[in-house]
């Protein structure tokens, strides 16, 4: 079994967080650790954001992140892949996309050489919809879930990333729309499928008062009958939340 998506992000870049990573694995029954942490904790990444940080609530949280250089990550990759551990560990980044700075994000991913790439939406033009429930007021919702998901296509199509992170993480504050969905889905696997694209059954949401954890059921069984390869995934920012849920997560 793979947790597919946890992040170090309040760790430290230590073996002994490692060792507390693997220990968790190992009593939870997963094989395979796939560690990252997001683009925005990172130097190299901050002109990425300057497009989000036009807005003050935006700005604000961009600038509590206090990014370090990602030498500080990569270093840290390279003395740990020098140790033997009982649970197989890969190393990657959750990359933030904007379709206006894909250029600038290609420029800085091809110089280096990550196991994995994760791509997710976090913002849709400039709104940061799972930053707070109270900047929803007002918004008008079908068009969000419209935005979302053409991002979410445009993402795809780069042909940047090994996988898509939470592909339905808009619903977070269950706000939906008042269409169907299932054409969108059907687009999204079908992306995937011809991208050689993964995808992932993220349990991360529960943790902010979600009532269920992981995908809408219609997704997930559509991204299943179209074949796309779907991982399990935390999205834990903690050890303890390592493996969470996953017995009700399906793939």
């Amino acid at each position: 079994m793979i947790d597919a998506h946890i992040h170090i992000e309040f760790g430290e870049y230590t073996p002994e967080y490692i060792e507390c990573m693997v220990n968790t694995a190992l009593a939870k029954q997963i094989k395979e650790l796939r560690i990252l942490d997001h683009t925005h904790k990172f130097i190299e990444f901050k002109p990425i954001y300057d497009i989000i940080r036009l807005d003050p609530f935006n700005c604000n949280w961009y600038d509590r992140k206090r990014p370090v250089p990602l030498n500080d990550y990569l270093n840290f990759i390279v003395k740990i892949k020098q140790k033997d551990y009982p649970v197989k560990l890969r190393f990657g980044l959750e990359v933030c996309y904007f379709k206006e700075k894909e250029d600038e994000l290609r420029t800085i991913l091809n110089q280096y050489d990550f196991d994995f790439l994760i791509g997710s939406v976090h913002f849709i033009d400039g709104f940061g919809f799972d930053l707070s429930q109270e900047n929803w007021e007002g918004k008008d919702i079908n068009h969000l879930y419209r935005r979302y998901y053409e991002i979410n296509i445009s993402l795809i199509k780069s042909g940047l990333f090994t996988s898509l992170g939470h592909p339905d993480a808009i619903k977070l504050f269950e706000k939906y729309p008042d269409y169907s969905l299932t054409e969108t889905y059907y687009r999204i696997a079908r992306l995937l499928g011809e991208y050689n694209m993964e995808t992932e059954n993220n349990s991360g949401l529960i943790r902010y008062g979600f009532p269920y954890p992981g995908l809408n059921q219609e997704f997930l069984d559509i991204l299943k009958k179209m074949k796309v390869k779907i991982n399990r995934a935390s999205d834990a920012h903690k050890i303890e939340d390592i493996g969470r849920m996953f017995n009700q997560l399906e793939i």
